[in-house]
């Protein structure tokens, strides 16, 4: 994090946190306020976008973002207020931000669709009780007055209305430690504080979100639950150690391809960006394919941001899968990752065939256990191999486990 580089390595970190305080509460147009406005796009994107996701924006809202920086959550905000009424508001205290968000919304500033203002949140020009959604993205702890805001946050809000407010918790409590941030106003007690005296009741109103990971570990557990109870033919997945982030899966051989009979064990490594970014996978258990290399790696569409690749948050483990399992099936040779694979698979189909059965013998069927199209929990244990990255069988000879919490 920029923060930390700019506080080590000097003998006035006392100093050097103060700047960057000020600079991160209030950017100027100057290489510091350049490179903490990078520093926004990079580390606020996921915040901004999950703030959105939780406001649950309806096409004729009127929403208000608090804060709004460079323009990341105004511009992923406005794509939901699709009803003629949908009006999106934004303020922000910097003058460097506020003619970088006006560049970034431009032309639907021309159409009045949007609204931005620079100004203090403790004073915004804002009509009573007018917004149905507010929403805002590591910037509460910048407020010098933070119960003077919560009252101009409740005066404009509507009856009812719905706040979210994201942050990543452990790394402002590193920059408070340091110095960063002013005095104790980062801690969200202190920020709940200040709403609940401001008149916001029983948080009804209010929804403070410390992390991102728990949306994530929330749709994940989701997404292992239904792979348990309603899993795709074939497929079993389940979370390696416990982690809601690692998991293993296993795709059984298709009839009628070089790799009937097998069973294929990969890796799933789920980002801090999921669903906005894809999870990476690999196969552990080694498979000759054209699209998949010797290290296990996929060449999909499906496991690619666009707009090289298909990937979008509406997509799942589930479906990607599924759609591995597929591509076993039916490889697709004019976008390889190994290119003699390919060869052989366009214009000597029949060597092809031969080694990919070859190899899905040597390293992928169970010479003890009959291998079965279910994913119950009598499915052949993996057939130990020298290879590091095919999955491990526990010390009593058991399988895997596939536990989904």
């Amino acid at each position: 994090m920029i923060g930390e580089v700019w506080l080590v390595h000097t003998g006035s970190g006392v100093m050097w946190a103060k700047k960057l305080g000020k600079q991160l509460g209030n950017p100027t147009k100057s290489i510091a306020g350049w490179l903490v406005s990078k520093l926004f796009k990079t580390r606020n994107k996921v915040l901004e976008e999950n703030a959105v996701q939780l406001c649950g924006i309806q096409p004729g809202d009127t929403v208000l973002e608090l804060g709004h920086g460079p323009g990341l959550g105004l511009e992923s905000a406005v794509k939901l207020l699709t009803g003629p009424t949908g009006h999106l508001i934004g303020v922000d205290y910097s003058e460097y931000m506020h003619q970088m968000a006006k560049e970034r919304m431009k032309d639907l500033l021309a159409t009045g669709k949007v609204t931005l203002h620079h100004c203090d949140v403790a004073a915004m020009p804002v009509t009573d009780n007018s917004v149905d959604k507010v929403f805002h993205c590591n910037c509460y702890y910048f407020w010098p007055d933070q119960k003077k805001a919560a009252l101009e946050i409740h005066r404009v809000m509507k009856p009812g209305g719905l706040m979210v407010s994201t942050l990543r918790l452990a790394h402002v409590a590193v920059l408070g430690a340091k110095g960063v941030m002013p005095g104790d106003n980062w801690h969200p007690e202190a920020y709940m504080s200040a709403l609940r005296d401001s008149g916001f009741t029983d948080f009804n109103v209010q929804k403070v979100v410390q992390s991102v990971k728990m949306q994530r570990a929330s749709r994940l557990k989701r997404e292992l639950q239904m792979l348990s109870t309603e899993p795709p033919p074939g497929i079993t997945c389940w979370q390696n150690d416990e982690q809601i982030d690692d998991l293993r899966a296993q795709i059984v051989g298709g009839s009628g391809t070089p790799y009937e009979g097998g069973l294929f064990s990969l890796e799933i490594k789920v980002p801090e960006r999921y669903p906005f970014e894809p999870p990476n996978i690999r196969f552990l258990t080694q498979i000759y394919h054209p699209n998949i290399d010797n290290s296990g790696r996929i060449c999909h569409d499906a496991l690619k941001l666009p707009p090289k690749g298909a990937w979008r948050p509406s997509l799942n483990i589930s479906t990607v899968l599924t759609s591995i399992q597929l591509l076993m099936a039916e490889p697709n040779p004019d976008d390889p990752l190994m290119a003699d694979i390919s060869s052989e698979f366009k214009y000597n189909k029949q060597v092809y065939l031969e080694k990919a059965r070859k190899a899905t013998q040597e390293h992928a069927v169970q010479k003890t256990a009959r291998v079965g199209d279910d994913n119950k929990e009598n499915t052949p244990v993996p057939k130990p191999s020298s290879r590091k990255r095919d999955l491990q069988q526990g010390p009593s000879g058991d399988p895997p486990k596939r536990t989904c919490t």
